[in-house]
């Protein structure tokens, strides 16, 4: 398997929208993904996580959504802290590492998402990266600081790793949801195929 970060992108629209979330929603998770693979980070295991968790509603309990919350702060429509070392909370957030895109581009750059406990986000190998980021939820905050989050020369990736082609099967039963199934008219439309015989 050799996928590129943009057929990645693709996989994880039509993934996003399969599992039930609008086709918005579903373009950000895209471009959150595409975002966090770049930095090498594992944001094809954190969607699979979450999408998986809506379909069981008992693991993450009232967690608010990483995409609506990413999308609301992009728009300006939640507070962000302005001021050197201010907080904002907020709140419990499911696969809290799909939201880090959306934070790291907030203007000026210097926002920074911390969430959990023990999981304050550095740029640290995402190995080091604590479970709570990719599956089930954790209690957000965001925080002005004096520089990036995510170093920026650390965006240089282009091709998914072998490693997440778990990931990528799974999405793919959820991208099977969108396609509609075939009907005789298709079938009878579809190249090749017809009643004109011209043998």
């Amino acid at each position: 398997m050799s996928w590129s970060l943009g057929e990645m992108a693709a996989l994880a629209l039509k993934a996003t929208r399969g599992a039930g979330l609008p086709w918005g929603l579903a373009e950000e998770a895209a471009g959150a993904v595409f975002w966090l693979h770049q930095r090498n980070l594992p944001g094809i295991s954190a969607l699979c996580g979450y999408l998986a968790s809506r379909d069981q509603p008992q693991r993450t309990g009232t967690a608010l959504c990483p995409l609506v919350t990413g999308a609301a702060l992009s728009d300006g429509s939640h507070p962000c802290p302005s001021q050197m070392d201010d907080t904002i909370d907020l709140g419990v957030v499911a696969a809290p590492l799909l939201l880090l895109p959306f934070v790291a581009t907030i203007s000026p750059g210097t926002i920074w998402l911390e969430a959990g406990a023990a999981s304050t986000a550095t740029s640290s190998p995402p190995d080091h990266w604590h479970s709570d980021w990719l599956r089930g939820s954790a209690a957000c905050q965001l925080r002005c600081a004096a520089g990036p989050q995510i170093d920026p020369g650390h965006a240089g990736q282009t091709r998914l790793a072998d490693h997440f082609a778990c990931c990528v099967d799974r999405l793919t039963g959820y991208a099977h949801r969108t396609y509609a199934p075939a009907t005789s008219q298709s079938r009878l439309a579809g190249a090749g195929a017809g009643l004109t015989d011209n043998d």
